[in-house]
C-alpha cells in the first residue's frame, strides 16, 4: 500500500500540521511497521506501531482543536465519529499535547483516546 501525497490545493497552515502528523503515521505504518512485520522483527513492528499511534493521537487532538475553532461543536464531532459527546469532550480535554501521546493507560490508569476499539 502506497500513500498518495497528491495535494490539489494549498492547505492552510493549521491544516498542514495535522496533515504532517498523519503523513508521519502513515509512513511509520507503511514503511517501518510493515517492513518489520514482513521481516519477522515483531518487537520492531510493535515499536513502530506505537510511534504511529502517538502521531495519530496528536493529529486527532489537533484536528478536533481546529474543528472547534471553525465553529464545530463536540456534538457535531461526536455524531460524525459515533462517540458520545461527553466521551469525546473528556478525551479531548484530558489530552495533554505537551506530553507524548500515550497508546494506552497512563499513570492514572486512564486511556486518553480509546476510539479504536
Amino acid at each position: 500500500m502506497r500513500i498518495s501525497r497528491e495535494v490539489t490545493k494549498q492547505l492552510p497552515e493549521e491544516v498542514k500540521w495535522v496533515d504532517a502528523g498523519l503523513t508521519v503515521a502513515a509512513r511509520m505504518i507503511d514503511d517501518n511497521a510493515r517492513g518489520s512485520l514482513h521481516g519477522g522483527r515483531l518487537p520492531d513492528a510493535v515499536a513502530d506501531l506505537v510511534q504511529a499511534s502517538r502521531s495519530v493521537q496528536r493529529s486527532l487532538y489537533e484536528a478536533i482543536k481546529l474543528a472547534l475553532s471553525q465553529g464545530h461543536t463536540f456534538d457535531d464531532l461526536a455524531n460524525e465519529s459515533h462517540l458520545s459527546t461527553e466521551y469525546l469532550r473528556e478525551a479531548y480535554e484530558s489530552f495533554d499535547p505537551s506530553r507524548d501521546a500515550r497508546p494506552g493507560p497512563g499513570e492514572d490508569g486512564r486511556e486518553p483516546w480509546r476510539v479504536l476499539g
